[in-house]
């Protein structure tokens, strides 16, 4: 009887049913070749978390599994399920139940043909010790090793053969249940493990034991064989490129030049060998390690359909699936070696939901965007789709893509096309991973081995971004969601219920052309030609302070970059000095709130506003942070302000000015910069004219001595500030201060700032330039509040008409751009605006600066204590008298929290009487100064007035800061402050600079460090971020690369996010116009999670966000870690929890082991954050023992700790005590020693 063809075949499975026993990838790539060319009926089995699952959609009938996830493993009830449905064939895919020998039995048993291995076949080749067998006895080299082994088999046969050791599991594939084993101290936890996920996994515990080969290469050889003896071998696949065992690429042919073609007809000889000696008829994968000098040992059979035979399908032109089924249904092979050749160099990409760059680690959700590749030589078999919820149930997998073409370079460069177009959006990818593996030289030249993944891990630098368009259109899905923007650190400011200020868009006059080229009077690459123009102009200069120190003290410094590029181009046209658009507080809160590159930022303002100096504000030793900062970073600070600012404005709060040292020495080394040290002022007593007289000497004294220039020639380099920051000074006492400065350094230039707060800004203003300043700050009216500088034309029209003063400003460009901030500055209003406000004359009394007395005093609000700031402010101003220095930052932070400490304390030791006796006390102490007169009562009294203070204003005493500027205050305070150490404490004080003690930061392990975690080099820019603000640079950068650039959206957007049904545009950063359309949002789930469905451009999206708590803890009740307590410890990732390894009581160490998550068919051990003992255990398994799982979610609690307990000094007992006051232990009743 002649054998059967491929015709025949076709014939009789048209309109028949063939089942693929599996999911996802295998199964819609399966159910693909049953519809082609059989005109069968492609029948998929599903659990109910799969049956909408894109893969379903290409099978023409369900066989429902029903809730289980592992019901794939079911093949019992799987084929009963087949046989009453009329199935004639099932393809059991790869993974699950494909290498099962009873799989093949069952299905004969019940009339259904398996497409695949026999029983038979499955037990002789799918077992990896017989197959070991059978390779010896047919003469193909096997690495050493064993049969299977039990633990102390496996301890001997390691001493004989030598470590390293796998241990591997008897009926594995795929990579999974092996474990390598390096020393002896690891073997046993090992194989238990290995045993555990081998009976999960595969049905099987039983291992072996192989040696360890290092720097080999993973070749293997497909072959095909039908019923008639027939056997096709293929050209061999490169599986080398792997992780943990697990392939990630495949390549054939392979691209090592160790691949002879002698060593490839080997290879498929022995293969042809191995099948024919069993009688095999399907589809087999026989894997070699191949060592550099060209010697195979084989490894394993794998009887079943590999994940990646497709490329082996794109080299040749032809179907495998499509033939395996012929096959198993009786035909003959269609295909010998002599007349079909392969034509193609193919290569396959594994695109799993993991995070190479988080150890490869699983993680599931739902799909927000989905674009696949396509074009010439491009293959994808995916389970992925927009919207689709991909589940953590199984393993990681989400598509397979191959590109092919005629020669591997062509390949590269198709595979490089294809991952730039895939687009998989709300999970990790390995897609980001893959392009860093092209690109790496090694690899294109076919230079590598199974240890290239580990061996190279600048493969795990790289940026993990969406294209911005789509990164912008989510920040505005979460803002819109949740009703306000999380993200400028404002609490919840409003709601969806809160009525949204008038959309409109921004009307801008146009600037005259002939304004707009007319060149800046002021020189610029020229400090000394600069300061001859100011000084000999007959005339007052204004600086502007709208977009820095204005809405720094009125708007939280939340004002952005994107209005900046809307007001900017109009003030650089006004004829100012400077703009003063950096430094202070905006530096940081640039970061922390607007998630903008602070000197990126300044690079912008000098190319929409390029005529008009640009000027920054810096805090001596402490530069643009809080804290001292070591002199190596304050140059390296310096440098990146003098490359982007022109007026380099310094200021200490103590006057302290050989803090300054450091960066005078890097600003007066550059002729294209002008240094401006600032002199920090007050109104009180011991500040007067000849004290500022003396700081200006000082001033003049230690730039002079940087620039090796006389006292006065160094008055014609520098401009010097002079800086009211609480708005204290009276008109009258700046005209006696400037009177003197100017009669003493006549050619000194002289720049004033003062805010408004107590209300005199413009006769104070008016006041100081009459005497002689030359340059003072003011800002744009629109801007104008309680807290700032005051309006620019108010005080030029004062100058003007009231003293007579010249003023060369274009009021007409001050007017327009006044015009353009009041189109903006309402949505400053009303959600960043200080809760109090308005004009403070008492400020001349407790002197808060700037915007540090709504802050401050709205944090008294905040912690309920609103009814004791009267007493604040009278504690602050009776303690200027004590210790007196200047309430800039940091001083106004210190002395606040000394206040409001101070006035707390005492209010909760005797309520407000208690409060209004330490304020009589310290009145007391302050209206007689003479220590004889006060009583002893009185000087018992005084030691409460600091004893409730914190370490800043003991540093403050302590000289931590640099010299107070008018001398230590009296013993007492010391004694108050510090306690029984006062006396040291007066001996440790200092008068030097702090810049004395500070080392020199490792800025190279500093970048490391950050290097680490943002998993990339990070830019020169970014560095000296991280080393000023180390927590808020990374949030800026972690935010960029999840939502772009931020000043890309409208304003309204920003603070308010859109309304269903809203539609806006926005333009990305590289200029390219967008369309965004809410569409809808959803009510919050049980999970507290809205779903918000929106179009950009044409494209529609899904997104899931945050907007309310969990309800009853989250899903099924289950209790959520608490991320911030360290004794909470949660489960890393959705996923099964298959062993607990710790119970109550039990002690444990830091690093511990506590339990092991299987997540995605990974295991994930969880460690002990912190030593401790076991409190509770929420949830346990142990699957070697009951073969059950326990799910649990992300963050679901699993092991609560408490602290390490007392320990029973018994040895013999070293039980933890139930208690610490004990001095028996309870259990064995010994006498607790003390140690």
């Amino acid at each position: 009887m002649p054998n059967k063809t491929f015709k025949e075949v076709q014939e009789f499975l048209k309109g028949k049913i063939i089942l693929v026993a599996n999911r996802g990838i295998p199964a819609r790539r399966i159910c693909r070749s049953i519809r082609e060319r059989f005109d069968a009926i492609a029948a998929m089995t599903a659990t109910d978390i799969d049956k909408t699952a894109p893969s379903a959609s290409t099978a023409q009938k369900l066989l429902l599994l029903g809730p289980d996830p592992r019901a794939y493993l079911d093949i019992e009830r799987i084929v009963k399920l087949a046989k009453r449905s009329g199935v004639v064939g099932i393809h059991p895919g790869w993974g699950f139940a494909s290498e099962d020998s009873r799989f093949p039995a069952l299905c004969r048993d019940n009339g259904i043909v398996f497409i695949g291995a026999s029983e038979e076949a499955m037990n002789l080749l799918g077992n990896k010790v017989q197959v070991r067998k059978i390779a010896k006895r047919l003469g193909i080299p096997v690495v050493p090793g064993s049969g299977a082994v039990t633990v102390d088999e496996a301890r001997q046969l390691a001493d004989e053969i030598g470590l390293p050791i796998m241990l591997k599991a008897e009926g594995g594939g795929g990579g999974r249940g092996i474990f390598a084993v390096h020393s002896k101290s690891e073997l046993e936890d090992a194989f238990f493990k290995a045993s555990t996920m081998a009976q999960a996994s595969f049905g099987n515990p039983r291992l072996f034991v192989e040696k360890l080969l290092t720097d080999v290469h993973h070749i293997e050889i497909q072959v095909l064989a039908d019923h008639y003896g027939n056997v096709f071998a293929f050209d061999e696949r490169d599986c080398t490129v792997q992780r943990n065992n697990q392939k990630l690429m495949e390549i054939t042919p392979s691209p090592w030049k160790g691949v002879t073609r002698e060593l490839r007809e080997r290879l498929k000889e022995y293969a042809r060998r191995l099948v024919r000696a069993v009688g095999y008829q399907s589809l087999a994968t026989v894997e070699f390690l191949v060592t550099p000098d060209g010697n195979p040992y084989m490894i394993e059979v794998n009887t079943r359909l590999q994940v990646e035979h497709g490329i082996t399908e794109s080299r040749y032109g032809i179907d495998l699936v499509e033939e395996q089924i012929a096959v198993a249904f009786g035909a003959e092979l269609r295909y010998n070696e002599n007349t079909f050749k392969p034509g193609y160099t193919a290569m396959q990409v594994r695109i799993n939901l993991e995070n190479p760059q988080d150890n490869f680690a699983p993680n599931s959700g739902l799909i927000t965007r989905y674009v696949s590749p396509g074009g010439p030589g491009v293959r994808i078999d995916s389970n992925l789709s927009a919207g689709y919820e991909f589940p953590p149930n199984y393993d990681s997998a989400g598509s397979l893509l191959i590109a092919y073409g005629r020669d591997w370079q062509k390949v590269l460069g198709i595979m490089d096309r294809a991952l730039t177009e895939y687009m998989v959006g709300g999970v990790k990818t390995t897609i980001p991973f893959y392009r860093q593996v092209l690109k790496h030289p090694a690899f294109r030249a076919g230079m590598f081995d199974t240890g290239f993944i580990p061996s190279a891990p600048e493969l795990m630098i790289y940026a993990d971004l969406a294209p911005e368009s789509e990164r912008l259109a989510k920040l505005i899905a979460e803002i819109s969601a949740k009703g306000y923007n999380p993200f400028v650190q404002l609490g919840e400011y409003r709601s969806h219920t809160t009525p949204r200020l008038p959309r409109q868009d921004v009307v801008l006059p146009a600037i005259p052309s002939k304004v707009r080229k007319e060149p800046s009077p002021y020189p610029h690459g020229d400090r000394v030609a600069l300061l001859d123009y100011v000084r000999d102009s007959g005339r007052v200069h204004f600086t502007d302070t709208t977009t820095r120190d204005s809405t720094q003290s009125n708007s939280g410094n939340r004002f952005r970059l994107a209005e900046d590029r809307l007001v900017g181009p109009y003030l650089d046209n006004c004829g100012f000095f400077s703009l003063e658009n950096g430094g202070g507080a905006h530096f940081h809160v640039a970061m922390m709130a607007n998630m903008t590159y602070p000197f990126t930022e300044a690079k912008e303002w000098n190319k929409f506003a390029p005529k008009t100096l640009k000027q920054i504000l810096i805090r001596s030793t402490n530069v643009l942070g809080y804290s001292p900062q070591p002199k190596n970073l304050m140059r390296l600070t310096g440098e990146m302000i003098c490359d982007n600012f022109q007026i380099i404005r310094c200021f200490d709060f103590l006057n302290h000015i050989d803090n300054m040292r450091p960066f005078a020495e890097v600003a007066l080394s550059r002729r294209d910069v002008v240094f401006e040290p600032a002199i920090s002022m007050s109104w009180a007593n011991g500040f007067d004219v000849a004290h500022y007289l003396g700081v200006a000497e000082n001033v003049l004294s230690v730039c002079g001595d940087v620039a090796g220039m006389s006292e006065k020639e160094v008055s014609r380099h520098i401009i010097l500030g002079l800086k009211d920051m609480a708005g204290v000074c009276p008109p009258r006492f700046m005209t006696e201060v400037v009177t003197a400065l100017r009669k003493r350094w006549p050619e000194l230039v002289l720049h004033y700032h003062r805010h408004m707060t107590d209300g005199l800004f413009v006769p104070s203003v008016g006041a100081a330039a009459k005497a002689g300043v030359q340059i003072v700050d003011t800002n744009l009216g629109a801007c104008v509040r309680s807290y700032g500088q005051g309006d620019t034309l108010a005080t030029a029209a004062y100058m003007e008409g009231e003293l007579g003063l010249k003023t060369a400003m274009n009021k007409d460009m001050v007017r327009d751009a006044n015009f353009v901030l009041k189109q903006v500055i309402p949505y400053y209003d009303r959600y960043c605006a200080p809760y109090f406000q308005g004009i403070d004359n008492d400020v001349t009394e407790h002197a808060m600066p700037g915007g540090a007395t709504s802050s401050s005093q709205e944090g008294a609000l905040k912690q309920g204590y609103i009814h004791l700031l009267p007493y604040m402010l009278k504690f602050l101003a009776g303690t200027r008298k004590l210790v007196r220095y200047h309430d800039v930052t940091p001083g106004s932070q210190i002395t606040w929290n000394t206040a409001f400490l101070a006035v707390t304390g005492a209010y909760k030791r005797g309520g407000e009487e208690e409060v209004k006796y330490l304020l009589g006390v310290l009145d007391r102490v302050n209206d007689v100064p003479d220590e004889a007169e006060l009583s002893e009562g009185t000087r018992a009294a005084r030691l409460a007035l600091y004893q409730d203070c914190n370490d800043a204003f003991r540093n403050l005493l302590l000289g931590k800061f640099g010299k107070l500027p008018l001398g230590f205050p009296p013993d007492w305070v010391y004694e108050s402050a510090f306690g029984n150490a006062w006396k040291q404490a007066i001996a440790d004080r200092t008068t030097h600079s702090p810049l004395e003690k500070l080392t020199d930061m490792d800025i190279e392990a500093e970048r490391k460090a950050f290097r680490d975690i943002i998993k990339r080099e990070p830019t020169e820019e970014e560095m000296v971020m991280y080393l000023n603000h180390p927590g808020d640079a990374v949030k800026t950068v972690q935010f960029r690369a999840k939502y772009g650039d931020p000043n890309r959206l409208p304003l309204p957007v920003w603070f308010e996010g859109c309304s269903v049904g809203e539609e806006i545009n926005f333009v990305d950063t590289s200029g390219k116009p967008h369309q965004f359309l809410l569409v809808s949002m959803s009510p919050a789930n049980d999970a507290g999670e809205s779903m918000v469905r929106f179009v950009l451009d044409s494209e529609i999206f899904s997104q899931l966000v945050k907007v309310a708590p969990p309800k009853n803890g989250g899903a099924g009740g289950a209790v959520m870690a608490d991320p911030a307590d360290k004794y909470q410890v949660g489960a890393p990732s959705n996923g099964d929890l298959w062993v607990m390894y710790v119970h109550p009581g039990d002690i444990v160490e830091e690093g511990e082991e506590l339990f092991n998550v299987s997540i995605m068919k990974q295991e994930k051990a969880v460690l002990a954050p912190v030593a401790g003992i076991v409190k509770r255990v929420l949830k346990t398994a142990d699957y070697k023992e009951t073969r059950k799982m326990e799910t649990v979610r992300e963050g679901e609690l699993i092991v609560e700790l408490g602290p390490v307990p007392r320990i029973c000094t018994n040895e013999a007992c070293s039980r933890p005590l139930p208690m610490n006051d004990i001095e028996f232990c309870p259990y064995c009743g010994e006498r607790l020693s003390r140690i």
